[in-house]
């Protein structure tokens, strides 16, 4: 599985102890077909990179390319301390990767990058051709945490795989949260999710879960359990499946599943576990 932050695990325990670097001028180029990426950027030190651009040829001749080049125009306070991943000391990732979104033959442009943090943050810049203006139009995706891989699902291109962070620390420690998978694929010049669309994926994983479920209820954790039931639900929701999102939580309610673990179990349960996971399912769009 090519999950961006999988490269950068390692990184992440070298961000309390930054070495003391001279700055250092970084090109890293890729190509398919006719088409030639160049990433430049500037490393100051392990985790800070500015003037990071990107500049494509078609056929040998430049192309105009959105924000006169800047990856990061218009990604906002998010994007702070973001680093090329082939710029981190130890990574043998590249920073840029050229692949066929669309299904047309025209590959797009995916300049990944990384922000420090145990448990931050992956970040993708996607670039696509536009015939309609000569440019390549981009649009910027914060994946957070799980990073993303690319798939190829049965869709018109490759598709971009990632979970959704949102239920990270929303029921359990990090460690305990279950995060639905999340399919995006590029249409349009953005991402869009049709997760639905492969409903083999979401059996799946909602069986997955269950399983889960089922050996954290042998060990009595009743707290991951908890943190495992609302991914479980929003894979029942996709899959139109609602009714049974509700009889898995009455179960778990009634098996006792939802109370508190002790003193140090900070998460939310009891009484309230459920209203809150379904005002939850409802505010991400999951029902």
């Amino acid at each position: 599985m090519r999950l961006i932050t999988a490269v950068c695990a390692a990184a992440a325990c070298l961000a309390a102890a930054p070495a003391a670097l001279a700055a250092e001028s970084r090109t890293e180029t890729a190509s398919s077909g006719p088409v030639t990426a160049t990433l430049t950027y500037t490393l100051q030190d392990e985790f800070t990179a500015t003037d990071i651009r990107l500049a494509v040829t078609r056929d040998g001749t430049p192309a105009a390319v959105a924000a006169d080049g800047q990856v990061l125009a218009g990604c906002g306070e998010r994007c702070t301390g973001a680093v090329p991943v082939g710029g981190i000391e130890g990574s043998e990732q590249p920073s840029l990767t050229l692949a066929d979104l669309t299904g047309d033959g025209d590959p797009e442009v995916i300049v990944d990058l990384y922000t420090r943090g145990a448990h931050c943050c992956s970040i993708s810049a996607i670039y696509g051709w536009d015939p309609a203006t000569s440019t390549y139009r981009h649009t910027i995706r914060f994946w957070g945490d799980p990073g993303y891989r690319l798939a190829t699902l049965g869709g018109p291109g490759q598709e971009l795989v990632t979970a959704d962070s949102r239920f990270a620390y929303a029921f359990c420690a990090y460690a305990c949260s279950a995060m639905p998978t999340i399919v995006y694929r590029y249409e349009g010049f953005r991402l869009v999710d049709v997760s639905r669309q492969y409903p083999q994926l979401l059996r799946g994983e909602a069986r997955d879960l269950r399983t889960s479920i089922r050996q954290a209820a042998r060990r009595s954790d009743r707290q991951v359990i908890r943190g495992l039931l609302p991914a479980l639900c929003a894979d029942l929701y996709r899959l139109g499946e609602g009714a049974a999102c509700r009889r898995e939580l009455a179960l778990a309610k009634r098996r006792g599943w939802l109370r508190r673990s002790g003193a140090g179990d900070v998460w939310p349960a009891g009484r309230r576990y459920i209203p809150k996971v379904m005002r939850f399912l409802k505010r991400t769009g999951y029902r």
